[in-house]
């Protein structure tokens, strides 16, 4: 990986970023340090403006999704219902509506979006997001002020960590100021009607800064979130899974995170996505 693509406080363990020809080549993305630093400041201006801001990240899940394909643990996981033209549309209308979306850096990706999702900008690369959810930038930066939305199994895992003054240390928050959930399992269903009570938890919050993870529901919801609390809100993905311990460490930019976990809980019925024992802390 050339240096352009470092991100401080960062280690990379992604075969594809380690090897592939775009982290190799500083004429691919050149902006890319740049992109970085223009996102944080947007962040700090947005908060201190209090104008809201809505960044969703898109991968290859997603984009199956929208051309009506279950791939994976889709059908398991995210949606129980048939991907039809109807069904699908509000996920499609809802990636228009983001104020920020983002992609990894890739060709083929950056084909594949520009296809399934024609005529929309790609404004921010994935992999920062990654970078300033790891190196802490996020949690740091908004210490105390932070409500996270994600499944209800997560954030319950994430409460029982919150218990052990080494984690919070880790994590730099002494607390979140709100857990809010959203259905653990096939979240898409019917994304339009919880969102309603979603929102309001949104709305009675006091959080400067929304750290979601809630899958491919996002696509139809996420820009709605500005409807209830013109907040900042930023999908950090399996950075939620990380917050509970169950991230894997060859995610980019993942590498040096330490999942902590808990000896004595039970994580049955959890997401574990591709967790697989490395860097992991018993609490």
């Amino acid at each position: 990986m050339h240096d352009l693509y470092k991100i401080e406080g960062c280690t990379n363990l992604h075969p594809e970023q380690l090897d592939g020809l775009e982290y190799n080549d500083p004429k691919y993305y050149p902006e890319f340090q740049n992109k970085l630093e223009e996102f944080k400041k947007t962040i700090i201006d947005n908060v201190e403006k209090k104008e809201g801001l809505v960044v969703m990240r898109v991968y290859d899940g997603e984009f199956l999704f929208l051309e009506g394909k279950k791939v994976g643990n889709v059908g398991k996981r995210h949606c129980s219902k048939k991907l039809n033209r109807k069904f699908i549309q509000p996920f499609r209308e809802g990636c228009y509506k983001v104020d920020i979306i983002s992609v990894q850096l890739n060709k083929n990706m950056e084909s594949y979006f520009s296809r399934v999702l024609p005529g929309l900008n790609i404004s921010l690369p994935m992999d920062i997001i990654y970078g300033l959810f790891v190196n802490k930038w996020f949690l740091k930066t908004f210490k105390n002020k932070i409500a996270l939305i994600g499944g209800e199994k997560k954030l319950n895992v994430i409460k029982e960590l919150m218990k052990y003054e080494e984690y919070r240390n880790y994590i730099n928050n002494d607390y979140f100021l709100d857990y809010i959930t959203v259905p653990e399992i096939h979240s898409c269903d019917n994304c339009l009607e919880w969102i309603k009570d979603v929102g309001e938890k949104i709305k009675n919050s006091k959080a400067d800064i929304f750290l979601y993870g809630i899958g491919i529901s996002k696509m139809a919801v996420a820009h709605k979130f500005k409807e209830y609390k013109n907040s900042i809100f930023i999908d950090i993905g399996c950075g939620l899974s990380a917050l509970a311990g169950t991230c894997g460490v060859d995610r980019p930019y993942f590498g040096n995170w330490i999942n902590y976990r808990l000896k004595n809980y039970n994580y049955n019925g959890m997401d574990k996505m591709d967790f697989d024992d490395r860097n992991v802390k018993y609490l």
